[in-house]
């Protein structure tokens, strides 16, 4: 089986050869590159561009091909199109706010996006951070000014890139702003934004709605052109309980996820969530809202990916995660015997894909990253 038929007969419950890997990717691009320094990889790995403003365009033949070195390093089954996408989970590409290079030092470069906000981004350590954002309260609605997702030279080559990696038997997708997540990610402060539920939810529902049309629009645009998966990064909890209350979701939150996904089933395409944190509160309803993936499922954050498998095999919805937020902080013996474990109980359980729960970091050493990837490999096999 190719990576593509693999996962794709996992989705429709058919019968697949290995559990499939999707790690989230890498802190930055220079963790990925020496970590496999026997790869060629893309010469823009990252969504925040480091030697160029990424244009509205296909890939070129070689970095199509660098790609393609890439997942094969990683056993990664998906491709993500774009510029700069197809490394950070949900990040990346036409449907979402693009950043440009504004300013650029020997280890930190800055950036602007399209609604406005800047992002300074480090290196040596790694480090970034988001400021200036249009909007300095969510009754700045007005000062906030976004592109046109309808705007067919936003996708020029997209669909070109969609064929090329799914006849070269990967499995594609997209990635889309989060409903949630877009507000203070690239419009106003993430501690603003949160208070503002409370305090002015009038104004704070009007810019996730406005948000919210932006992405669907731009969702129908990617489906069009043939891609067979769209993927948001979507926080709505942290370790410990929901970000927003249940209520919230369910009516500001949830009628978009619904809504994305039932336009996804149309085309045939699946809606892959990325959400950390407990959301076990909603979760019910974040299943029934239609999406087909979930990810990250982190033990510490209470989110069992195993007792998921086993008590939601008729939701339709595949679980992927199961790595440790601190397994790189563990001795090799105590993370093989996770590893051994998770595999041995999950396969027994049913469906589901492997992912970690945030990237590799540039802590994480050569020899700790060489037996991820070579003992993954092995107990992926059905």
């Amino acid at each position: 089986m190719t990576y593509r038929e693999n996962i794709c007969a996992l989705l429709k419950d058919e019968n697949y050869d290995t559990v499939p890997l999707w790690l989230m990717g890498f802190e930055n691009e220079d963790v990925a590159r020496n970590l496999n320094p026997e790869h060629e990889f893309p010469e823009n790995l990252s969504h925040n561009p480091e030697r160029e403003d990424y244009p509205w365009d296909r890939i070129s033949d070689e970095e199509r091909q660098r790609t393609i070195n890439y997942n094969r390093a990683l056993l990664k089954p998906v491709v993500v199109a774009g510029w700069g996408a197809n490394m950070p989970l949900g990040h990346g590409g036409p449907g979402e706010f693009h950043f440009r290079l504004l300013d650029q030092k020997e280890d930190e470069r800055t950036l602007i996006c399209e609604t406005g906000c800047k992002r300074l981004v480090k290196k040596n350590p790694h480090f970034y951070k988001d400021f200036d954002y249009p909007m300095k309260t969510v009754a700045d609605l007005d000062r906030l000014v976004l592109p046109d997702p309808r705007d067919s030279l936003r996708y020029k080559g997209f669909e070109d890139d969609v064929r090329f990696f799914r006849e070269a038997g990967f499995f594609t997708a997209a990635n889309l702003n989060g409903f949630f997540s877009a507000s203070h990610y690239f419009c106003i402060d993430y501690q603003e934004f949160l208070m503002s539920i409370l305090l002015d939810p009038v104004n704070t529902r009007k810019l996730i709605d406005t948000i919210g049309e932006w992405n669907i629009a731009a969702a129908e645009e990617l489906l069009t052109r043939e891609v067979e998966c769209i993927v948001l990064c979507d926080d709505l909890g942290s370790e410990d309980n929901l970000l927003t209350s249940p209520e919230t979701y369910e009516n500001w939150i949830y009628p978009w996820h619904k809504k994305l996904s039932e336009l996804a089933h149309e085309y045939g395409a699946y809606v892959h969530l990325h959400s950390h944190g407990n959301i076990n509160k909603i979760l019910p309803l974040v299943l029934s809202s239609g999406i087909d993936m979930l990810d990250p499922f982190d033990m510490n954050e209470s989110m069992d990916i195993v007792e998921f498998i086993k008590n939601n095999k008729n939701t339709g919805t595949i679980p992927v995660g199961g790595l440790h937020k601190h397994f790189f902080n563990w001795d090799r013996d105590t993370q093989n015997e996770y590893l051994t474990s998770l595999f041995n109980r999950a396969k027994k359980a049913g469906k589901w894909i492997c992912m970690d729960t945030g990237g590799i970091t540039e802590t994480v050493s050569k020899e700790t990253y060489d037996f991820l990837m070579e003992r993954i490999g092995e107990l992926a096999k059905i």
